[in-house]
This record gives C-alpha cells, structure tokens and sequence, in this order.
C-alpha cells in the first residue's frame, strides 16, 4: 500500500513539474517555425493577439522601413517562454509593417534547453533572440526583452551598421 501511495504521490509531482515547465499551452515548437502556423496554431492565439495589439513607434518604423534592404534576420523563440510571447509578435508587426517580405526573418523554436535543431549554431544564451544580419555578417542582436522596444533597438543596430559602413569609405 505504501509503495502504491508513493508511486502516485511521485507520479502526480512529476507530471505538475513536467505541465509547469511546459507552460499553459504544453506544445514546444522546435526547429523552423513559419508565420502561418504561428497565426493558425489554437496553441500560440497570443501570436495573432501580440501582433494586433502592439502599435510600433512611427519614426522608428520609418527609419527601418528605410533601411530594411540588405539585412535579414534570425530569430530563436521559445514558444513556453513568455518573454518571447511578447517580443515575437511585436517583431512581425514591426516587420510587416516596414513592408519587409516574409523572407527577411527567420524563426527558431527551441525548447527550454535551447536546442532548436537549427543549421546553424547562433550561440543562444537567452530566449528570444533576435540576429541581424547584413550581407551574412552578424550586425547585432536583441537578447530577452529589448531595451526601449523592437523597433528602436532595431533602428539603433541598423544605424550602427551604416555607420560602421560608411567609415570604411
């Protein structure tokens, strides 16, 4: 009887620590995610409602609209991680809005331990990451939350770049 207890005692604290590492969605993206199974997946509704919802500063989503040729972007998400369910969508609404093709970003998932089956490895610390990239040069990154918003971090590793381009000439 007591082992029977202790069995199901354990059993139950496993599966609440295995539900709490998950998050209240329970489904990890792993590898290449798209934007459309962001938008359609029932388990990242807090994908399509960050994107609505957040309103890009104007000036800053000019200079990016500006400045978005020659760069893309990699981003490492974790779809449990909260942080990333803010900054994720807020990065799409930034992108889509500054008229950037689909293209121009790349998405990771990764699971808690980081690993997102990803050709490449970015050396991810932190979830989210995003990368910039100019002519396959790394430019910048925003790890974890940014620190004024998307938009302005963005336009500042951008306007850091062209600066740096236009002292070699």
């Amino acid at each position: 009887m007591r082992l029977k207890t202790l069995l199901l005692g354990g059993g139950l604290l496993f599966s609440s620590f295995a539900w709490a590492q998950n998050g209240s969605n329970g489904k990890v993206l792993k590898g290449k995610i798209d934007m459309k199974t962001l938008m359609n997946d029932s388990n990242t509704t807090w994908f399509y409602k960050g994107v609505n919802n957040y309103q890009p500063n104007d000036n800053m989503l000019n200079y990016i609209k500006a400045n978005r040729s020659g760069f893309n972007l990699v981003a490492v998400m974790g779809t449990w991680d909260e942080t990333s369910q803010q900054v994720i969508p807020q990065l799409y609404k930034v992108m889509i809005t500054a008229g950037s093709p689909e293209e121009q970003v790349i998405l990771f998932g990764a699971d808690q331990r980081l690993q997102t089956e990803a050709p490449t490895d970015y050396k991810i610390k932190k979830v989210p990451t995003i990368i910039v990239f100019k002519e396959g040069k790394e430019e910048g990154r925003i790890v974890g939350a940014p620190k004024e918003s998307i938009e302005a971090d963005l336009s500042r590793i951008l306007l850091n770049s062209s600066k740096k381009e236009q002292e070699k000439h």
